[in-house]
């Protein structure tokens, strides 16, 4: 034979061993269900028979009850759909261990469904997902139920002790949809975003309020406070700006440098400036993105030399503002992009929203809490393993 030939007959052989070997594990597996189909259904008949106290047919005064057939009953389960037969008896008392009352799925299925909500899959896409696997379709009301299991891990999360290990803090406010009382309403999402040292970054916590008071923001941050955030390692804390959350700052730890978000700044320009204007806000940004502060300095004043006259609330404005939206320039260089604005918890909520487009609002306030809980879970995860290279680096 030609090597040629061999080559051609080689691929061959191997292609028909591999169907072989797929043909060999299906059924396999289809044996796997049947047996196990035929084992529970065989279990439950002998639990009945132990209830009943007698054999079939047996006539005795032992007898508890009288057996009456059975029902059909599906269970999804790692094996697929399993249609059993559930023995009953006359009296409707007997009711099987091996198969519980008013369970439909097996714990695995439960557990594979919160692991899929918890990585970020929507609760319509979660059913989808799992249906090939447990051979039926899980709606997105069963999914949800399903996630119910995670209120104990929302509620434990939030209590958990910190530890005061946090360089940087970026704290913002978002909005976010719930219906409440008949009607869809907005609440405030207050977040707590934390940088270390070493470049790892988390996600704190979040808070659920009605508005972004001073008595909320210092609330929330006190309860983190309570809990191990004391701040000793804090350097500076990035914000929007919010009057309230600069109070609460201020009342918690008065000491602490202020960093401007300068993304919420140039809106507050944008707001301020004609169309024909928008040149104004690109001269700008070349302010945040000097080399040091005497530099931005430098520019801010050749940019308000240039704009006095044609924009002066927009000048006005960022002059207000210029102390604490040069705050990050004290700290080392290769952490300034990092800690001039909030976006990174603007950008968390781009998912959160991602999560509810279908549903336009959350259904209640503890879906909400659920949905934050799983984004917020599966980007700590995430960052958990992926420390900034930029702090890495320079330790």
């Amino acid at each position: 034979m030609r090597a040629s030939e061999a080559l051609v007959i080689e691929p061959a052989k191997s292609w028909q061993r591999l169907q072989q070997a797929k043909e060999f594990f299906v059924d396999l597996e289809a044996q796997i269900k049947e047996q196990r189909q035929q084992f529970l259904d065989t279990l439950m008949e002998y639990e009945r028979q132990c209830f009943l106290r007698c054999e079939p047919y047996e006539r005795t005064k032992r007898r508890k009850d009288q057996a009456n057939g059975f029902y059909r009953r599906s269970l999804s389960g790692r094996n697929g759909l399993l249609e059993l037969k559930v023995p009953r008896t006359r009296s409707g008392s007997f009711h099987s261990k091996a198969l519980p009352r008013y369970v439909r799925r097996e714990p695995v299925v439960d557990q594979a469904l919160r692991e899929v909500f918890l990585l970020g899959v929507s609760t319509r896409q979660a059913g989808r997902a799992l249906a090939s696997l447990v051979g039926e379709s899980v709606s997105a009301s069963t999914v949800s139920e399903v996630a119910k299991v995670l209120d104990k891990s929302v509620l434990s999360w939030h209590r958990r002790t910190l530890k005061d290990h946090y360089r940087y803090l970026i704290l913002d406010g978002v909005s976010v949809r719930i219906r409440l009382v008949g009607k869809v309403q907005r609440r405030m999402a207050l977040c707590a975003y934390g940088l270390t040292a070493q470049g790892q970054r988390e996600l704190i916590d979040f808070w659920i309020v009605k508005a972004e008071a001073e008595d909320s923001w210092h609330n929330f941050l006190s309860e983190l406070y309570r809990r191990g955030l004391k701040g000793e390692a804090l350097e500076l804390v990035t914000t929007d700006g919010q009057p309230g959350l600069i109070k609460a700052l201020s009342r918690l730890w008065p000491r602490l440098a202020q960093q401007r978000c300068w993304a919420h700044k140039l809106r507050n320009l944008e707001n301020k400036l004609k169309a024909s204007q928008m040149s104004c806000l690109q001269e700008a940004k070349a302010i945040y993105q000097a080399a040091n502060r005497t530099e931005a300095l430098k520019l801010f004043q050749a940019w308000r030399k240039c704009w006095q006259g044609f924009a002066p609330k927009a000048v006005a404005c960022l002059e207000h503002d210029l102390e604490e939206l040069l705050a990050f320039f004290d700290c080392p260089g290769e952490h300034w992009k990092r800690l001039r604005t909030t976006n990174v918890i603007e950008r968390l909520f781009v998912e959160v929203r991602r999560r509810i487009r279908r549903m336009c609002a959350f259904t209640t306030r503890s879906s909400c809490e659920r949905i934050l809980y799983a984004v917020f879970y599966r980007i700590n995860d995430h960052w958990s393993s992926h420390p900034l290279k930029a702090f890495t680096q320079k330790n």
